[in-house]
């Protein structure tokens, strides 16, 4: 992770994201930018949070780790949200862990300036408020579609979501790790990518992934594991 100190950068990033008109002055200050490259970890489920993060640019993975120690994917972030409103309001760790899937830029603000000067300013609250119930919505919304579409299309979703360069993608997961996340088995996940070869969609070599038909990939994925 680095700091970007170029506070100019910063203020016109805050200002674009609309942040000061969340946030009272007493804590504007206090925001820093953080820069994270591909696949770095951001937050450990479970974990104490320090900070309370908001996320400007890049794209994140996030997925919950149960009891057993498996993974389940929860969401993939794109677009302007943020991460740490649950943790905060009910003060409880960290429910996911989040790392980067491309190079990312997230702002982060200290939790205690937040308790502090935040959880009675009405701006904050009400963000606070929306953000939670759409991710009610979001987690309620996956739920339904681990239920409801086949592996086929999970995987068509958790594929698309990832950095693709001339055409590939390198997975850094075993295939026992993504059919964690997606909340299947591993002989199910190697029958999805068989199907998704043999209809000319891909075609794996070893650790990569060829996509031979970015079209299709994009249908079958939907937005499945993508925000509201």
């Amino acid at each position: 992770m680095q700091i970007e100190v170029n506070r100019k950068y910063l203020e016109k990033l805050i200002s674009k994201n609309k942040i000061d008109k969340i946030l009272p002055h007493e804590v504007l200050s206090s925001i820093e930018l953080c820069k994270f490259s591909r696949d770095e970890e951001i937050i450990v489920a479970n974990s104490e949070m320090s900070y309370f993060y908001f996320f400007i640019k890049g794209k994140l993975r996030l997925f919950q780790i149960h009891e057993n120690g498996k993974a389940f994917l929860v969401q993939f972030y794109s677009y302007f949200d943020s991460i740490g409103d649950l943790e905060l309001i009910s003060q409880v760790k960290a429910s996911c862990s989040v790392s980067a899937v491309v190079p990312s830029e997230l702002m982060r603000v200290p939790m205690e300036l937040l308790k502090r000067y935040a959880l009675d300013y009405p701006p904050f609250l009400r963000y606070v408020s929306q953000s939670l119930a759409t991710k009610l919505l979001i987690a309620d919304r996956h739920h339904s579609s681990n239920l409801l579409y086949p592996v086929k299309n999970r995987l068509a979703s958790y594929l698309r979501a990832h950095e693709i360069k001339a055409n590939e993608i390198v997975l850094k997961d075993s295939l026992q790790d993504i059919s964690e996340y997606l909340g299947t088995t591993y002989r199910q996940l190697h029958r999805a990518f068989k199907q998704l070869e043999e209809e000319a969609i891909l075609m794996r070599i070893k650790k990569s992934v060829i996509i031979l038909n970015i079209d299709k990939l994009e249908a079958l994925a939907g937005s499945i594991y993508e925000g509201i």
